[in-house]
């Protein structure tokens, strides 16, 4: 049975017996067409409306207060799932701001290390133009390190000779 269908209670069902009860006396009183079987029919029929609305208001009373107690519950679960879904998006913000961090610092020691590795260059070539004005100057080449000028040079050198003038690069 879905949720949406209410069954019939017993004071529905009353109600009805009793109205019916009171439409057939009242029918009963009009065929009779006699002035105390009309009052009589009245009475019964104005007694039988005032029971079943009472029997009617308990029973939307009684209807009310569950559907107002099923809201409550479902608000209870909406609210939990709430504070769910804010746990959850909280969690995810603070690992996304986590990433965002390492990734920043690993981005500030990539540029260090490229302003780094950019000054040795610029020593390098400030070396280079000074021995090549010395070479053009003296005509001849001052003692320096081969594997600054040409880096094939350095190779051949580190098989000869391991371990000794290794330039580091930062």
């Amino acid at each position: 049975m879905s949720s949406r269908t209410l069954p019939r209670s017993l004071r529905v069902t009353s109600a009805v017996f009793v109205l019916s009860l009171a439409a057939v006396v009242v029918v009963a009183a009009v065929a009779m067409q006699t002035i105390p079987a009309l009052i009589m029919a009245a009475c019964v029929a104005l007694s039988a409306g005032i029971g079943s609305t009472m029997l009617m208001s308990e029973e939307i009373r009684e209807v009310r207060a569950k559907f107002a107690r099923d809201r409550v519950g479902e608000a209870r679960l909406l609210a939990e799932r709430e504070r769910e879904h804010l746990e959850v998006d909280a969690s995810f913000r603070r690992a996304v701001s986590e990433r965002l961090r390492a990734s920043e610092a690993e981005i500030a020691r990539l540029r260090a290390d490229l302003a780094a590795g950019s000054a040795q260059i610029d020593e390098l070539e400030e070396r280079l133009a000074t021995e090549q004005e010395l070479v053009a100057m003296l005509g001849m080449r001052p003692e320096i390190d081969p594997r600054i000028v040409s880096p094939e040079s350095s190779a051949d050198d580190d098989q000869a000779h391991p371990g000794q003038g290794n330039l580091r690069s930062a």
